[in-house]
């Protein structure tokens, strides 16, 4: 049995996989990304993927399980179960640990699969999990958080314009887990209801609705017989013709990565770096066209990000890793700014002023109370580096008049302009470390100053303030660390150091 991701779902699969009690392997891909998930009648026992970051060392590390000492002591080049068998060996973690460490692994695995929107699958009853792998994992829950993170046009794809009737399922579900809108819905649901019905019961958006509904039904919270099932008749002809079929036993590696497949992901990143080093603007550095609809500009944005995102490269070489982290910061800031309306209106607007027709004129900056605010003169002359200049010391004026917001505007306008200027990336990486759902573009500026410039102390007390607040505190006692490796008399790298520590 085999077929497309965009027409059967991971989290479907699986779902109907638990519901059906079928045993075997399924199988996904997803560009060079591919995992395997095993079952035994129903129970999802554990999951592998190809990708650095689901192997042990990196779920160790996440985890600060193990400290540095301790991590630098294990094999560098064994698989997953040869380190887990020097870490029993070496009595590094106790039996409850080193579960909970596999169980993490798994979820992780899990996590990034069951928001794969396209690829290939394949779900092979034969195979059999081989060695004691096996983990305890809430798959319900796992679900359930899966709709919630899936894009809007995908989960309503999914219900297909129809209206199929949902009911209260047998199984027990705690309502504590439950968001408002899947608590309300599922409270409407007894008895069985047509989805446009329930709908207009719980009085939200119809995207609203559909996402707690789908999330329902995945969790098992909600029964639909109308949803068209993909194993039903499959799984019955497999059984037959498989009968007679060897089991096969494999143990829960990923398939390695060929030489062949090595070769085309250079090929794809030398590829990848090349478009960047061509983008004009946010719009080339994204691959879409100026009229691209916000839908088409997040659905490039992910797309970048499964492919090139710096965590896939955390054990590359370093000069690879600071070159992934220079060129993702291009892509998250584009995607900022051509993801926020207003934003995106500004920047067209600075777009519009670099053509030959204005390209010899003093450029005036929109929002013109702050600039008059914030500048006290003109740009010597039309060139972008003069642009970002002025900005940024509009920026630093704003900033001293206690304007963030505003400041934080011109900060981007900066880094927009030039984005191979470390202090524009610096500050506005700064300015949004009090944004919380901005802390992760933060993080992306403030790598990128600190690849432009790694003695920078200053950048990287900036960074560790910014793990600060993430509550990543080993992450930002390291980065102090390196910061007064570069300045042994910085005091405000002094200062958060013995903040931390207390």
């Amino acid at each position: 049995m085999e077929g497309k991701i965009n027409q059967n779902p991971a989290a479907e699969l699986i779902r109907e996989i638990a519901a059906a009690k079928l045993s075997g392997a399924l199988r996904l891909s997803h560009g060079q990304a591919q995992a395997a998930v095993y079952f035994e009648t129903g129970t999802l026992t554990f999951a592998a993927s190809n990708l650095r970051a689901h192997r042990l060392p990196a779920v160790l590390k996440r985890g600060a399980v193990l400290n540095e000492d301790q991590l630098a002591k294990l094999p560098a080049t064994s698989s997953d179960e040869e380190l887990l068998a020097a870490i029993e060996q070496g009595k590094l973690l106790d039996a409850c640990t080193l579960a909970k460490v596999r169980e993490q692994q798994v979820a992780d695995v899990l996590r990034a699969i069951l928001l794969w929107t396209d690829g290939l699958w394949k779900f092979d009853q034969r195979v059999r999990l081989a060695g004691n792998a096996r983990v305890r994992i809430d798959v319900s829950r796992l679900l359930r958080e899966c709709a919630r993170h899936l894009p809007e046009d995908f989960v309503a794809s999914r219900f297909n314009g129809t209206d199929p009737a949902f009911e209260r399922a047998p199984a027990d579900i705690s309502q504590q887990s439950l968001t408002p809108a899947e608590s309300s819905l599922f409270s409407k649901a007894d008895p069985p209801t047509k989805l446009s019905k329930l709908i207009e019961l719980a009085r939200l958006n119809q995207e609203k609705s559909q996402r707690a509904i789908y999330g329902l039904w995945l969790a098992g919270a909600l029964h639909c017989s109308d949803w068209p099932k993909t194993f039903a008749i499959a799984a019955a002809a497999e059984n037959r013709a498989g009968a007679a079929a060897p089991i096969k036993s494999e143990r829960p590696e990923p398939e390695s990565v060929t030489a062949s497949t090595e070769k085309d992901a250079k090929q794809e990143l030398e590829k990848f770096f090349a478009r960047l080093e061509r983008a004009a603007d946010h719009y080339e550095v994204l691959d879409v066209v100026r009229q691209a609809t916000a839908e088409e500009i997040k659905s490039a944005y992910h797309d970048l990000a499964r492919r090139f995102h710096p965590d896939r490269f955390h054990r590359s070489h370093p000069e690879l890793r600071s070159q992934i982290d220079s060129a993702f910061a291009r892509i998250a800031q584009a995607y900022e700014h051509l993801s926020d309306q207003s934003l995106r209106a500004a920047y067209d607007r600075i777009r519009a002023r670099r053509s030959p027709k204005v390209e010899g004129q003093s450029p005036k900056i929109d929002r013109q109370q702050s600039v008059e605010a914030a500048s006290d003169h003109e740009p010597a002359s039309g060139t972008e580096i003069n642009r970002a200049e002025v900005s940024f010391q509009a920026g630093m004026n704003l900033l001293k008049q206690n304007r963030r917001e505003e400041a934080t505007r011109f900060f981007a306008e900066a880094a927009t302009l030039e984005p191979r200027q470390a202090r524009y990336r610096a500050h506005y990486g700064q300015m949004l470390i009090g944004q919380a759902n901005m802390r992760r573009v933060a993080e992306v500026e403030l790598q990128a100053a600190l690849a432009l410039e790694p003695e920078n102390s200053s950048y990287r007390v900036m960074l560790a303030e910014l793990y600060r607040a993430l509550g990543l505190r080993r992450r930002a006692e390291g980065e102090l660390q390196r910061a007064l490796a570069a300045d042994p008399k910085n005091e405000e790298a002094h200062l958060l150091l013995s903040s931390l520590k207390k």
